[in-house]
């Protein structure tokens, strides 16, 4: 697991570095939202210690740069001010969680407990995301009304196609999402539609 950690005060970088070392974590930081915009792996799973408050690009509008990339990254938002509307909108934008500077140490290890299992789901829904896009449209239209509670017989009358037609969309889908049983499907296509929301 890969911490970040971006302010531009680069004394609050180091301290959070040196925070984090001594709570057995080696961490990578920033003093500049651009820069770690342009560094970041998006498909490397990571937490982000993310100072609220910066010039040009905010804490905020950096979370909203990872969504709309789909980064698999949990943020936990840091500020200076505990400003409590800019938490509410952080939280609101799928923010992990939001600590007031300067951090402690056992609210962190909260915090990083939380953003641990906000990554596993990050990680599920990039792998399902990036299944999905296999799918064609057709493919993905069977998914939708299988999903929806629909039998074969009912998608073919709803789409115009014979059954079997039906049958080996519904088949072809679920070899390219990787899935073995209905339940597996559901879960699936739960986590795509939750990851386009998102997005």
């Amino acid at each position: 697991m890969h911490i970040y950690i971006l302010d531009d005060d680069e004394q609050v970088v180091a301290a959070n570095r040196f925070l984090l070392k001594a709570m057995g974590h080696d961490s990578l930081g920033w003093s500049h939202p651009q820069q770690f915009l342009d560094e970041l792996d998006d498909n490397k799973p990571a937490i982000l210690l993310l100072d609220l408050a910066m010039p040009v690009l905010d804490g905020l509008a950096v979370q909203d740069a990872l969504r709309r990339r789909n980064s698999t990254v949990a943020v936990i938002l840091l500020t200076g001010h505990g400003d409590v509307p800019q938490a509410v909108m952080a939280m609101k934008r799928d923010a992990v969680d939001f600590l007031e500077k300067p951090v402690d140490a056992r609210r962190l290890a909260t915090a990083l407990s939380q953003a641990r299992l906000k990554l596993e789901q990050l990680v599920a829904q990039a792998r399902v995301h990036r299944c999905f896009t296999r799918l064609s449209a057709r493919e993905r239209e069977v998914v939708s009304l299988v999903a929806a509670g629909l039998t074969n017989k009912a998608i073919a009358e709803q789409l115009c196609v014979a059954v079997r037609t039906v049958e080996v969309h519904r088949a072809s889908a679920m070899s390219k999402l990787e899935v073995a049983n209905m339940a597996e499907l559901l879960n699936h296509w739960q986590l795509y539609r939750g990851r386009e929301r998102e997005g």
